[in-house]
């Protein structure tokens, strides 16, 4: 999101600089239908194209966010504007005349800078606090994909199983004071599906399960999700973890077995996890029974 400044999101979306937040959901959610992952798995630059769509829309959804933007981009395209008028003579001109006033240059960068630092601040604070609208209108483009899953062609193969639950094993680096915590992490993986529960390893820190309704969904995090720039996540389907191990596969060296005596290890956490996770299930098909027979 950082480098918005240097990009025209009007253009990108395809709108006006005057046009009204209705219109650039609009736009937002014609663009996003098209370079969506779920319709481009293999196609990096529609995924890229899909990322840049929706920091457009949380920077031009959010009113002060956007008027920080407009300075920026105002400064911007009239400074280009005044370059491409500039003929030789008057250029050489210009040249001169910002040797001589260095003085008043110095304000107009200090501005400039300032603007800037104003837009990085607003984006920081979008970052943190989360984009409901964004997880909203991503939401909309992502039943309307569904509803169009839901009624396919015609085919001789047809699977009437349900969505199948995945569960993703995340992990980040705790060198550091860490971002990461049960509500950050739903709240960043819930954009790609339904988040149906998140299990943070207290004990040892830096690790998580994120279990998804919908394998697909699932899928697509493992993908695409890479976390905070200054905290990156490593994520990885855990049945896919499971086959590296039992290939051997893994690039991470073997650890001894007494390494880290007197801690939970990974296979352990996991199961208790896992066995936590099938409890909750239980329970909640019990209560939604218990409800329909007091609704009979």
């Amino acid at each position: 999101m950082d480098k918005v400044k240097d990009k025209d999101l009007y253009e990108l979306l395809g709108v006006e600089p005057d046009a009204d937040e209705k219109t650039i959901r609009k736009a937002y959610r014609k663009k996003a239908l098209t370079c969506h992952p779920d319709k481009n798995q293999d196609n990096k630059e529609a995924v890229k194209l899909f990322h840049e769509l929706s920091d457009a829309l949380e920077v031009l959804t959010d009113s002060s966010t956007r008027k920080a933007y407009d300075d920026v981009l105002k400064a911007r395209k009239a400074a280009e504007l005044r370059n491409r008028q500039l003929d030789g003579k008057r250029r050489k001109l210009k040249e001169d005349l910002e040797e001589r006033e260095k003085a008043s240059k110095f304000q107009e960068e200090f501005d400039k800078k300032t603007q800037e630092e104003k837009l990085a601040r607003e984006i920081e604070r979008l970052r943190k606090e989360g984009s409901k609208q964004l997880e909203k209108e991503q939401e909309l483009v992502r039943q309307q994909l569904i509803k169009e899953a839901s009624n396919p062609r015609p085919s001789a193969a047809s699977n009437d199983a349900g969505p199948q639950k995945a569960k993703l094993k995340v992990k980040w680096s705790t060198s550091k004071e860490s971002p990461y915590n049960r509500e950050s992490l739903e709240r960043i993986f819930a954009k790609y599906g339904k988040v149906t529960a998140v299990v943070v390893n207290e004990k040892k820190g830096g690790s998580a399960l994120i279990e998804f309704q919908d394998a697909s969904e699932a899928k697509m995090a493992a993908n695409i999700e890479i976390g905070f720039f200054d905290s990156p996540l490593k994520v990885k389907l855990l049945g896919e973890e499971k086959d590296e191990k039992a290939t051997g596969s893994s690039s991470e060296p073997a650890r001894p077995a007494n390494q880290y005596s007197g801690l939970v290890n990974d296979n352990d956490f996991e199961s208790l996890v896992l066995r936590k996770l099938r409890q909750e299930e239980e329970r909640k098909k019990l209560i939604a029974q218990m409800m329909a027979e007091e609704g009979d």
